[in-house]
C-alpha cells in the first residue's frame, strides 16, 4: 500500500522500503519500536546486508554413519535424552 505521498507502508501505517523493512524518515532499517538497525548507506537495493557469507551446500557435512537394516534402512539409535546418534 502506499500512503497519500507515495511512501509504501504496512498494515499498520508504518513506512517500508520496497523490501518490506520498516524504515525511519531518512531511508534507515528500524525495529518496531523505531531504533535503528541498519543506516541505509549499508542497504544494497533497499536488502540489509546479509550476516553469514552464503557456501555451496554439501551433502557429506550432513550425513550420519549409521548401520543399516539388510533392506539398506538406517537403524537410528537414540541417546538417554532421545538425541538421535550414529557410529
Amino acid at each position: 500500500m502506499s500512503d497519500k505521498n507515495g511512501n509504501l507502508i504496512d498494515k499498520l501505517g508504518r513506512k517500508i522500503n520496497s523490501r518490506g523493512y520498516l524504515i525511519d524518515d531518512f531511508g534507515n532499517v528500524i525495529d518496531k519500536d523505531s531504533r535503528q538497525i541498519f543506516e541505509k548507506k549499508h542497504l544494497m537495493n533497499e536488502e540489509i546486508p546479509k550476516i553469514l557469507p552464503f557456501t555451496k551446500f554439501n551433502i557429506k557435512n550432513t550425513l550420519g554413519d549409521f548401520e543399516m537394516d539388510p533392506l539398506g534402512n538406517p537403524i537410528l539409535d537414540r541417546d538417554a535424552n532421545g538425541n538421535l546418534i550414529d557410529r
